[in-house]
């Protein structure tokens, strides 16, 4: 359970609520702010330490997400 939650239902999940954050808030980075800060706290209350490998690279995978947003919308734009 905890594989498929890894790595599949956590990344879907990480990239629809960074791109609904940056289309919400217009800000890049707020969506990784929500990631790590919720993840973080997973890590404590549910998870164990040894998740916090998998909130960072969800953070780098959310600030990923968000500037491709943000790239895709000035494209758009101009």
């Amino acid at each position: 359970m905890e594989f498929l939650l890894v790595f599949l239902i956590l990344p879907i999940i990480i990239y629809t609520v960074s791109s609904i954050s940056y289309l919400l808030f217009k800000k890049w980075f707020i969506a990784p702010l929500i990631v790590f800060s919720v993840l973080t706290i997973l890590t404590f209350t549910t998870f164990g330490e040894t998740f916090f490998f998998w909130v960072i690279i969800f953070t780098v995978l959310s600030i990923i997400t968000s500037i491709m947003n943000t790239k895709k919308r000035k494209s758009t734009c101009a």
